[in-house]
């Protein structure tokens, strides 16, 4: 499957998927180098996008390159960069911004520094299986507690998480929006667990690193309501998964008012320093990428749109929810021999998914995430031989 390249033949903040297969597995990322490397594979798993980077970032990374800025990163410009477009876009209220090497570095120093070892902290499932190692990494004990579902798709069980606080929970994972099943929480329901956290002095850990990929609608973050500053929280969030750059390792964790000072005095060399690439893309990201940024949001509800077509289509009784975010697409096979079939048509047609075994509870495995981040060739491609192998 080949095309020539369109780079020359669309608008400047169109997003350009790609289609040539031969060229996506010569792709040097984990997307596409992760697992058997068999010849004719199509990766739709790790959360990577298939796409060529946007004009204004090469054009940005070419010039830092040319300049020999490939040092270590300058913190100041990227932390009010990503402050301002939380404020702007997310309604965010901070109170001190501090940069990291990844989300996952921040939040485990976080957990370090603010949590006694062998604290309990509440992981909602399904969830990114990295959240739960985090936690085991920092020397804490995760607590999982399941997701509701019903007609209208995931929310939060209430009874069960202040059960669990009850019980002696001293952090909760709030993800805006929710990995893998793409739930995006109201401002009412961020206002509810902040209400939650505030009764329980609980630790809230805020991950809104999908955040502006928002499919339906404009997210709000857990720093929109005033009442955030009265708890200790943290956010966490970085331009690597809207503007697909995770390999330029930058972050920021922001906090409330209360978790402020905590901030200001962890020691940089725990929270790790970005590369100057990364800090440099970052704020080219958040100051000339929002144009882009909307059309992207505009195409990938299209891919969405398209795998629950394909999954539709399938001779299996998928359950799937339309999310509100991300380019994620999370299917349930629950009945009968139905996520084996679909298991072993992934195999023999060589499409790599993610199995829901991994995202924090080993009664997941009739589940499947599903990367829609991809040119539509590929995702029809991938489709076909899936139907062909059932």
């Amino acid at each position: 499957m080949r095309i020539s390249d369109t780079r020359n033949t669309r608008t400047p903040h169109e997003p350009v998927f790609i289609e040539d297969l031969a060229l996506l597995r010569r792709r040097r990322t984990f997307k596409w180098q992760a697992g058997e490397l068999t010849p004719d594979r199509i990766c739709l798993g790790v959360a990577e996008m298939d796409l060529y980077a946007p004009d204004f970032l090469r054009e940005t990374l070419d010039q830092a390159v040319r300049l020999g800025e490939t040092g270590y990163g300058l913190c100041e410009a990227q932390e009010a960069a990503c402050e301002k477009y939380l404020t702007e876009h997310h309604d965010a209220g901070l109170a001190g911004a501090r940069c990291t090497t990844d989300v996952l570095t921040g939040l485990r120093t976080v957990l370090r520094l603010d949590l006694p070892p062998g604290s309990p902290v509440i992981v909602e499932t399904p969830v990114y299986g990295d959240l739960l190692t985090v936690v085991r990494e920092a020397g804490l004990v995760p607590l999982p507690v399941p997701l509701l579902r019903d007609a209208q798709g995931y929310r939060h069980d209430w009874a069960a998480l202040a059960d669990a606080a009850r019980a002696g929970a001293r952090g909760w994972f709030l993800c805006q929006p929710h990995n893998p099943v793409g739930r995006a929480w109201t401002a009412e329901e961020q206002s509810q667990a902040i209400a939650l956290v505030l009764e329980h002095d609980l630790l809230l850990l805020a991950n809104e690193v999908h955040i502006p990929l928002g499919l339906n609608r404009r997210l709000v973050s857990a720093f929109a309501d005033p009442a955030v500053h009265r708890v200790r929280a943290y956010g966490f969030t970085s331009a690597s998964k809207a503007f697909n750059i995770p390999g330029l390792k930058s972050a920021t964790v922001y906090a409330s008012d209360r978790s402020a000072r905590a901030l200001t005095e962890m020691p940089q060399s725990l929270l790790g320093r970005p590369g100057s690439l990364g800090a440099i893309a970052t704020v080219a990201c958040y100051e000339q990428g929002m144009d882009w940024l909307e059309a992207l949001r505009a195409a990938l509800a299209d891919r969405v749109q398209q795998v629950l077509a394909e999954l539709a289509g399938l001779p299996l009784a998928a359950e799937v929810g339309v999310p509100d975010a991300t380019y994620l697409v999370w299917a349930e096979f629950p009945h009968g021999d139905d996520a084996d079939r679909f298991g072993r048509a992934l195999a023999e047609s060589q499409v790599s998914v993610l199995p829901g075994a991994g995202f924090g509870d080993p009664g997941l495995a009739h589940c499947f995430r599903i990367n829609a981040a991809s040119h539509p060739a590929v995702l029809s491609e991938a489709f076909a031989r899936i139907r062909a192998a059932l």
